[in-house]
């Protein structure tokens, strides 16, 4: 009778157990420092969890998935993360180096709390998120350089698309910048060392949508040409076009003062989270899947030629 209980663990755990180890041996050595560094930025938020709404709960979820695209990239290239140099690039610059800054700046508040209240609100650390999230702007650019040379056709611009795109960002770059100044000329006297930089992010907000949009319209073109891996194609073309959408409504928050109008704008806001969680998921589950393998040059310049002669 002892001997039935004692012979092992249950058939379910051996299992889980198994499943675990067979995806633990797919991740490969690389991508473990970012999902490191998810794992931080999770803990460095869990104050978040303190919150009673539900979008402060996708807001931390918004921190793990973001902090894990180069994880997923490198699980996509299955050990060959060499040929992908552009693409993880692309994705530290996006989502790991603007991770790794609030994890600093979480530290300095955790590790002096406090001096914390008796310095300027933006310190150099504060300095150094806002030129992170500048630099972020070009992550979605490099990623669709990045996947240009993956595809077997190439991308066509409609002059009056790129056109119009331009001039929409011009136009959100004058108001997101107009309101800026005007949030920072009644903000106080700590404010003022950081004015530069906060009108700098709030204005150049705006490129990220030519960027996003840049990425969403090439990803979109791969799957109306019909490119393989049509599973990886639809899903970074979906999770792009929700990232865009979501991109647009932030930056239309952060012009417009809605605290008059909170009623609508909760719902607003709500909706920003659940874009951005739900298309930077399909971003991992379409790397992670398996990245198109990459076109030889000679092979795509063949084809440039001959797409030109048509």
């Amino acid at each position: 009778m002892n001997d039935d209980f004692e012979s092992g663990p249950p058939p379910g755990l051996i299992r889980i157990h198994e499943w675990l180890a067979a995806r633990g041996r797919r991740i490969p050595p690389e991508a473990w420092p970012f999902i490191l560094l998810a794992a931080v930025a999770v803990a460095a938020n869990r104050q978040v969890l303190l919150a009673t709404g539900s979008p402060d709960l996708l807001l931390l979820a918004n921190v793990a998935v973001g902090a894990l695209l180069p994880a997923a990239i490198l699980v996509g290239c299955r050990g060959m993360w060499r040929s992908a140099r552009l693409l993880l690039l692309g994705a530290i610059v996006w989502t790991s180096i603007p991770t790794l800054l609030d994890i600093v700046d979480w530290a300095q508040q955790f590790l002096s709390p406090a001096q914390w209240p008796d310095t300027s609100f933006f310190s150099w650390i504060q300095s150094a998120r806002d030129l992170g999230a500048i630099i972020s702007i070009a992550g979605p650019a490099l990623i669709a350089i990045a996947l240009e040379h993956r595809r077997h056709t190439v991308t066509t611009w409609p002059k009056a698309l790129v056109a119009l795109s331009v001039v929409a960002a011009g136009a959100l770059f004058l108001l997101a910048g107009n309101a800026a100044i005007g949030v920072a000329s009644g903000a106080t006297s700590d404010f003022d060392s950081g004015y530069p930089w906060f009108v700098a992010v709030m204005a150049l907000g705006p490129l990220r949508l030519l960027t996003i949009g840049a990425l969403a319209w090439s990803t979109l073109s791969a799957v109306r040409a019909g490119e393989q891996p049509h599973r990886f194609w639809v899903s970074v073309s979906a999770g792009s076009a929700l990232m865009l959408g979501a991109s647009i409504l932030a930056i239309g928050l952060n012009i417009v003062s809605y605290s008059s109008f909170a009623s609508i704008a909760y719902p607003l806001i709500w909706l920003d989270i659940v874009g951005s969680l739900v298309g930077m998921a399909m971003f991992l589950v379409g790397f992670a899947h398996g990245l198109p393998d990459a076109v030889p040059r000679a092979v795509e310049a063949d084809e440039v030629v001959a797409l030109s002669s048509d």
